[in-house]
């Protein structure tokens, strides 16, 4: 099987691209794409995705899990799973549950078993919390704008 190295050098090959030109096109350094290509680095999800993007091919034919490079498409079941797919999809929410806090927590979630009213208790309490956030970092700029003496 291929690895991701051996198919971005193949795909880059096959467009005519010196890794200096895909790297300026994808808004990257020259450096990344060679150490991708040598397998002694490898791209996070998020570039992982702009890569199979920009080469129009699914990410499991760039990691050398499949040899069709054809992108699935999943028809969505409901409109909850719509609803989860859209906010999955959302860059804030991707970084959140990569954060090892958060991912501990988001982790522990589905094992709980949680019932109606727990999970509104739940939804509740966060919705406290980031509202007391809200409030203190927001206390805490205007006390920033006070402090600093006017500019001339």
């Amino acid at each position: 099987m291929k690895s991701l190295g051996e198919r971005l050098a193949f795909l880059r090959k096959e467009r005519a691209l010196s890794q200096a030109e895909m790297a300026k096109l994808l808004n990257m350094g020259q450096s990344t794409i060679a150490m991708y290509e040598k397998n002694k680095r490898r791209p996070d999800p998020e570039t992982l995705e702009r890569l199979g993007d920009f080469f129009d091919v699914s990410i499991d034919y760039l990691l050398g899990r499949a040899d069709s490079r054809q992108k699935e498409t999943y028809p969505l079941q409901d409109e909850t799973q719509a609803r989860t797919t859209m906010v999955l999809l959302e860059p804030g929410v991707r970084t959140l549950l990569a954060d090892p806090i958060f991912k501990n927590i988001f982790k522990r979630l589905p094992n709980l078993d949680l019932t109606p009213g727990e999970k509104e208790l739940l939804a509740q309490h966060w919705d406290l919390a980031l509202q007391l956030i809200e409030k203190e970092k927001s206390r805490l700029q205007s006390i920033d704008k006070k402090e600093k003496p006017p500019q001339e």
